[in-house]
């Protein structure tokens, strides 16, 4: 969604977590993801990583980090807020217990971890709704990478239907401007093997 939102031209190597491959480099010791090869051949390891180098690369294009040290350190801060403690306390209780247990060791999730990650995702919820009901967009008054970075953990849980949505009105609408846009469609199409997503998942109107 990113790369689309910064207008770039890219090509997506798909790869699942429970199926590691090769490192891309022999720099890439820990063969993470996300992952981006450059135009010079360069490979860039975690998010951001990335983010900064395109930021950087291309100081033309439209900026998803915000303009000011202030919108930057804001978009900073929630970006790892999401990507790091949300994917550890949310995402990783419930769509490691639904999607990669199915997969890689084929046994039942464990509801405590599951009760655990839906406790966590009220808190984080509550407080994305504290913050669009006092700015236009998560980090202030422009979209930015925090946006990307929430809407994309948030997509996880709602593939497996974890989210009650009647329950957060206010992240509700925040949500359906991020379905709204051209750049997220990609990402409400991808489809895990054997897994399928609600029916409204990809509707606007839900």
């Amino acid at each position: 969604m990113y790369l689309t939102e910064k207008v770039l031209d890219y090509e997506l190597i798909f790869d699942y977590p429970w199926k590691r491959k090769y490192p891309l480099s022999e720099y890439q010791v820990f063969s993470d993801i996300p992952a981006l090869i450059d135009l010079d051949g360069i490979v860039l390891e975690g998010w951001y990583a990335i983010v900064e180098h395109i930021e950087n690369s291309y100081p033309k294009l439209c900026s998803f980090l915000g303009t000011t040290a202030k919108e930057k350190s804001e978009t900073r801060r929630l970006v790892t807020l999401f990507n790091s403690m949300f994917f550890a306390e949310v995402t990783q209780n419930i769509v490691f217990e639904k999607v990669i247990k199915r997969h890689v060791s084929h046994t039942a999730p464990d509801s405590a971890l599951l009760r655990k990650g839906s406790n966590n995702l009220k808190y984080y919820f509550d407080y994305i709704s504290w913050l669009i009901d006092r700015r236009n967009w998560l980090a202030g008054a422009n979209f930015s990478f925090a946006d990307i970075a929430a809407a994309s953990q948030i997509s996880c849980i709602d593939y497996v239907g974890s989210v009650k949505w009647d329950d957060y009105p206010i992240l509700k609408d925040w949500y359906v401007r991020i379905k709204s846009r051209p750049s997220f469609k990609s990402i409400l199409m991808d489809r895990i093997p054997t897994i399928n997503p609600p029916d409204y998942y990809q509707e606007l109107d839900f």
